[in-house]
């Protein structure tokens, strides 16, 4: 499976932001420590909770390494800041229709390195209903990160993305033997003529099928996603049809790999159809920043840090990875491969 595009989490809390700056910032190195201040977050009008994680990032003399083992080097105290989110109309911007407050909580589930990561705050505000009719898809979300101390504010805008149809395949799933190998094809639209007509949002600029697998493990219903290759929107406007030709040997490759540990425990669920097909998106934002981290190169070069947030680095973008395509009917086909797989199917 080539150009594997994660759209979900995407690796976005990368600690290396700690230190990035010291290539584009002229500064002396005798100077006092300063903090600057680090947002990641994702919008999604489908989800009942949005995570924002806030970090900070150092500059300044002394060990770069030794700092980012001190949780109040990188981590804002609860009480050090306000967190929160507004959202108005574009041509209205004065004009505030919904505040958005978000609460401090810890997570625990940091992987170990050379960073501090015993306890790592995420700020969480229940959006359920919040962003998802009509009024708040025309709107634009900017959100807030105010210094209780020195009442500097970071903060970044962005627009949600807009429904999109799933056009095929149909209720049944089928995959078709064409040039030796069985393929479904599925396509979709770009963005609804609906949402462009009523300004419901805006058009998504990468696009990636994926198929989401229900089975049980040790008796316990349970799901993977297998991610296929994404699509590239070169168009604004609805009307833009895609076409991906999903392979069904690479399916069951994904099936494989992602259920290698559990070989032997695994099992159908009660589920009459074991699939759901996902197409999930992003906003152009968050398909730079993606751009950008895959550039390779010396550390010491100098190349540009993708950020759209001001006074600040980071990303505030938007994703959608709720609309899907549900079938009545599994292809015995595919069954009957994953089965081979000799996984306890």
């Amino acid at each position: 499976m080539k150009n594997r595009f994660e759209i979900s989490a995407l690796g976005l809390l990368i600690s290396v932001l700690f230190c990035m700056t010291s290539c584009e910032v002229e500064f002396d190195p005798n100077e006092d420590w300063k903090p600057t201040t680090v947002i990641y977050g994702l919008l999604d009008q489908d989800s009942d909770t949005t995570l924002l994680r806030i970090q900070k990032g150092f500059l300044g003399s002394g060990n770069y390494i030794e700092f980012a083992k001190e949780r109040d080097s990188i981590y804002y105290k609860a009480e050090d800041i306000d967190v929160f989110m507004v959202s108005y109309y574009p041509w209205d911007k004065e004009t505030i229709c919904d505040t958005f407050f978000f609460d401090y909580n810890e997570s625990y589930s940091k992987p170990e390195g050379d960073f501090y990561n015993e306890v790592a705050p995420v700020y969480c505000c229940r959006t359920a209903g919040r962003l998802s009719y009509e009024e708040a898809l025309k709107r634009e979300y900017k959100v807030i990160v105010r210094n209780k101390h020195s009442l500097e504010e970071t903060w970044a805008t962005t627009r949600l993305i807009g429904d999109y149809d799933i056009t095929s395949p149909g209720s049944i799933m089928y995959f078709v033997p064409k040039n030796g190998k069985n393929i479904m094809t599925c396509s979709w639209y770009n963005l609804n003529s609906r949402v462009e007509a009523n300004n419901l949002g805006t058009v998504a600029k990468v696009y990636q099928p994926i198929m989401r697998f229900y089975y049980k493990a040790d008796g316990q219903e349970t799901y993977t996603d297998i991610e296929f290759g994404t699509k590239i929107n070169t168009s604004t406007h609805s009307g833009f049809e895609f076409t991906f030709n999903m392979d069904m040997a690479d399916l069951v490759n994904g099936i494989k790999k992602n259920l290698a540990e559990k070989k032997g425990h695994c099992s159908w669920t009660n589920r009459t159809n074991a699939f759901e097909l996902y197409i999930q998106s992003c906003n152009l934002e968050m398909y730079e920043y993606y751009i950008n981290s895959l550039q390779s190169g010396n550390v010491l070069s100098d190349k540009p840090v993708y950020t759209n947030i001001q006074n600040g680095y980071g990303l505030f973008a938007a994703r959608r990875r709720h609309i899907k395509h549900t079938f009545t009917q599994n292809d015995e086909k595919l069954l009957t491969a994953i089965a081979a797989l000799e996984y306890g199917f």
